[in-house]
């Protein structure tokens, strides 16, 4: 009997290599630059060599958004914020707070520090350190505690910590306001929605 395990065990062993063999052999070699060949591209570009570096990372540059796209981020992130809170959403309430912040955060690793007006530069990263710890904390202290009334309050009070970085930068033209009316008609912040399941 156990002779009878054995061979039916090396039976099975030596099926899988010759499967795996046969496989590895089928396969046509070069899938990725025909692949590449047939979309016009030929071979993948090189790497970087220690003279290329430099403009490859001038072109690196080049594909990242500036400062007023990522805040349009934000700006619609916090818009839809308010909304979801407004409908006591809580969960996407967290969900927005957590974009625009995060979208925040990507702009300060981004530029940590901006040209004022007087040509100084002014410390992004010091202002939203300060901005993350106060205000911004209480509008998420009043999404985890579900509050409406703390919520519109400390909501408020975020609008113009960020007119402060606004005016610091020298963008003080660049004013928030409480959001009259969404832009984003394809989110639903009903939070007892049934459609879609």
């Amino acid at each position: 009997m156990t002779k009878r395990i054995w061979i039916r065990s090396v039976s099975l062993i030596a099926f899988g290599v010759v499967l795996g063999v046969g496989i590895d052999h089928a396969r046509p070699r070069g899938v990725i630059p025909i692949v590449a060949a047939q979309q016009g591209r030929g071979a993948p570009p090189p790497l970087p060599t220690m003279q290329s570096l430099p403009e490859e990372v001038a072109r690196l540059k080049a594909l990242v958004p500036s400062n007023s796209h990522i805040m349009m981020d934000v700006q619609f992130q916090w818009m839809n914020l308010w909304f979801a809170a407004q409908k006591k959403n809580w969960p996407l309430a967290q969900y927005f707070f957590n974009e625009a912040r995060g979208h925040i955060n990507w702009l300060i690793v981004k530029s940590p520090t901006t040209r004022g007006p007087d040509g100084n530069d002014v410390d992004l990263k010091g202002i939203f350190d300060g901005i993350d710890t106060s205000s911004l904390a209480a509008v998420k202290t009043a999404i985890e505690k579900k509050d409406s009334v703390q919520f519109a309050s400390a909501y408020k009070t975020m609008l113009e910590s960020c007119y402060a970085c606004h005016k610091s930068a020298g963008r003080g033209y660049i004013r928030p306001m409480l959001p009259q009316g969404s832009s984003q008609s394809m989110i639903n912040y009903d939070p007892n929605a049934t459609w879609p399941q």
